[in-house]
């Protein structure tokens, strides 16, 4: 398995991404030294997404050149179900706004991700049924 990941500072594109959502999501331009992008196929989905509770790092960005905004989302309820630590977040350029650049599923430590979005005031509605 050849596993290709490098630093989201490493990555002019990247920086560029994290530069023009600070509006959205400081953190992430503040933290780029500590976001690890992989560009791997799913089957190593799995063996990466376990790995990240016991690293450094804030956030993995898997990239998925080939998948759809409807893939991709599929993909990330599926993680979330399974690692109950992390949230899984999908994006795709085709989803325009604040979208990456790329199709991709982020992962974050879901209790670290909520105290970051309480400290901006970030409140998510919850649809009643």
């Amino acid at each position: 398995m050849d596993l290709k990941g490098k630093v989201a500072k490493e990555d002019s594109t990247w920086v560029k991404y994290f530069s023009r959502i600070r509006n959205v999501c400081p953190w992430s331009y503040k933290l780029m030294d500590s976001i690890l992008v992989w560009e791997n196929d799913e089957k190593c989905l799995n063996t990466i997404a376990c790995t990240f509770p016991a690293t450094k790092f804030e956030a993995f960005v898997f990239v998925y050149k080939d998948k759809t905004a409807k893939q991709l989302e599929q993909l990330a309820d599926k993680m979330n179900k399974k690692y109950t630590h992390s949230e899984f977040l999908w994006s795709h350029p085709a989803e325009g706004g604040d979208s990456t650049h790329v199709p991709c599923i982020i992962q974050q430590d879901r209790d670290k991700l909520a105290i970051l979005r309480e400290n901006i005031g970030y409140v998510e509605e919850i649809e009643k049924i």
